[in-house]
């Protein structure tokens, strides 16, 4: 015991001499590193700039390469700017983006560099070559080390250098902000996050000791952090309300600095003002929106989704910020300053973000739009951590395990996310149970996922789609009433299942509803349905004919006949309008493995034959 002591003690001493914190920070940078070097993801075509990410960027090569910010160039070789970018144009046909330039302004040096090494290698200079997307891509691992160096300052004002390093691990490892460092580091979260960061440093600075250099920093950062992400301007609540006393202090406080508030907004102008002079040159409007009909829901936010849901839920692929949440009660007593901004900022930015039309925010791993305020949810945790040291050890240092456990999760949902083990923007409450702990995705796993109906989504109203499944469970039935939106397939009653044939739909003879299908002719098959089934799997299938001595047959069948073939034309019973039901059993022989079958109904004359009601379903296992 007295040598485990000794140990701890000794270890003790060595992480407060170096500052365990910093080794945090280092070790993220290198797993990062590691990372983007496994992945290689500048030597992929659309590895780097995607997504959002093609409107960010785009400005660079436009206005350095082909010197031209109308954009008209694009039109004169689409080919090779498709899929590279966006052409977005007004009613009179001028170009514009549907993105703002603010990103673009910390990509620059990113790009110059990758602009000087295309010209000493000899790689195309046309902005998209390897090595613009290399430097583009690390180009996030450098802004978010000198943040994670500045929350690293902010939280050793407020705790130990211990309690500093369990939160910097929480936020640089346990959340999505890894996976905005490596995977989709050139999207505008890993950015945003360390403006922010900036920004909170700042206003700590400048209310302890106000003055023109931190002022006019101070509204660089916060033109930059609202040009990026417009919503994200919210965050000026954090520099009014920042250590506040009495409103009137604060109103009499700002009174009498007004000519470094005056130089701050002018400062954060200057940042904007490209922006405004590229609308009105490329739109004809000082102020363009470019979002079309994409809005906000005021009224109807989804916060509990965004918060809970599997789709994208903040606490379900994130959930160490629930810690970070549960500090947020504990700010008044801990870290005073912080308690009122905080406090007033977080509700208002969940109800701003969870409003927008697609509160899920595409495809993306978590509520991305959070990751841009970490900085004051790790105030949260560091308040939560600093109470459990001083109250409750024992939950502490079980704290501290869960922040690794946590840490380890999130590495390795990002990996799932990655391999396809998490969807983009279909995932469900099943989906994510059926893949947890797994790398790969099967064929189950998508039957499980939920799409969305986007074009109710966009008018406020959150629909889920039923996700048309290629394996039969618990069972595909249909009565040949529903059709697809395209009128080229029958629909499941659920809307689950598919099945082909939709010409023969009629409504001269029925069994159920107002529909059957007719058969005659040269339209001898209908109602065919292809499924995956594996080996030793048992299905009832069934359906109702008329007349029930026709030649037609209900069909069991594998792509190969000779493999498995099963057909059956006798009824099993008649009812009182002249229908005969054919019902049988199909065992998946033993050797098939997992692989595709076929049900359909043939009708084998060129007879009039009727079917209605058919059903596949799953007996075992």
């Amino acid at each position: 015991m007295k040598s485990f002591r000794k140990l701890t003690k000794k270890w003790s001493d060595f992480t407060d001499k170096t500052g365990i914190s910093k080794l945090v920070i280092w070790l993220f940078v290198l797993v990062v590193i590691g990372t983007n070097l496994n992945n290689n993801l500048w030597k992929r075509e659309h590895g780097v700039v995607i997504h959002d990410v093609i409107s960010y960027y785009s400005y660079l090569p436009a206005a350095f390469i082909y010197h031209d910010l109308s954009f008209n160039f694009i039109d004169k070789d689409p080919a090779f700017f498709a899929g590279k970018m966006f052409n977005y144009k007004t009613s009179d046909d001028r170009h514009f983006q549907k993105m703002t330039m603010g990103l673009a302004m910390l990509y620059l040096p990113f790009f110059l560099m990758g602009h000087a090494y295309a010209w000493i290698s000899g790689a195309p200079m046309d902005g998209f070559s390897q090595p613009y997307m290399f430097f583009l891509l690390f180009g996030a691992l450098f802004y978010v080390t000198l943040a994670a160096f500045t929350l690293r300052k902010i939280l050793l004002r407020l705790v130990s250098e211990k309690l500093t390093a369990w939160v910097l691990l929480a936020i640089l490892f346990a959340s999505n902000l890894f996976f905005y460092t490596t995977l989709e580091a050139a999207m505008p979260h890993a950015y945003n996050f360390s403006l922010i960061v900036f920004f909170i440093s700042l206003t700590i600075d400048w209310h302890h000791k106000p003055g023109i250099k931190n002022t006019f920093i101070l509204g660089l950062i916060y033109g930059l952090i609202s040009l990026i992400r417009p919503t994200n301007a919210l965050i000026i609540i954090f520099f009014l309300l920042y250590d506040i006393n009495s409103l009137k202090d604060r109103v009499l406080l700002f009174l009498n600095s007004w000519k470094l508030i005056l130089l701050m907004v002018l400062a954060a102008f200057l940042v904007v003002l490209p922006q405004l002079l590229f609308w009105k040159f490329n739109t004809g409007s000082w102020i363009y929106y470019s979002y079309g009909r994409e809005g906000f829901f005021f009224d109807n936010p989804q916060i509990w989704r965004g918060l809970f849901s599997y789709r994208k839920g903040w606490l379900v692929y994130t959930p160490v910020m629930l810690f970070a949440l549960s500090g947020l009660f504990f700010l008044r007593n801990q870290f005073k300053a912080f308690s009122v901004a905080i406090w007033v900022f977080v509700p208002l930015n969940f109800w701003i973000i969870f409003s927008w039309w697609d509160w899920t925010y595409g495809g993306s791993f978590g509520a991305r739009p959070l990751i841009d305020t970490y900085s004051l949810m790790a105030i949260g945790l560091a308040a939560w951590l600093c109470f459990l040291a001083k109250q409750h050890k024992i939950i502490f240092a079980a704290m501290q395990l869960l922040i690794l456990v946590f840490a380890g999760l999130n590495l390795f949902q990002t990996a799932q996310y990655k391999y396809g083990a998490i969807h983009f923007a279909e995932m469900s409450k099943a989906a994510y149970w059926h893949s947890f702990g797994k790398l790969s995705r099967d064929l189950e796993f998508f039957e499980l996922l939920e799409p969305m109906d986007y074009d109710s989504l966009i008018a406020g109203k959150y629909v889920v789609l039923p996700k048309v499944r290629h394996t039969i469970g618990p069972e595909a039935y249909t009565s040949f009433e529903k059709l697809n939106s395209y009128k080229t397939k029958f629909l499941a009653e659920d809307g689950r299942y598919v099945f082909s044939f939709p010409n023969t739909q009629t409504n001269l003879e029925t069994r159920e509803g107002n529909h059957a299908v007719l058969l005659q002719g040269e339209n001898r098959f209908a109602g065919s349905i292809d499924f995956w089934a594996k080996a030793n799997e048992t299905y009832e299938v069934s359906v109702w004919k008329k007349p029930v001595d026709a030649r037609a047959a209900l069909v069991f069948a594998a792509p190969n006949p000779k493999t498995y073939y099963v057909q059956q034309e006798e009824v099993n019973q008649i009812d009182s309008m002249g229908w005969g039901e054919i019902r049988f059993r199909a065992t998946v022989p033993d050797t098939a493995g997992q692989r595709q079958y076929r049900v359909y109904v043939w009708n084998k004359t060129p007879d009039t034959v009727f079917f209605d009601e058919l059903r596949i379903r799953k007996i075992s296992p």
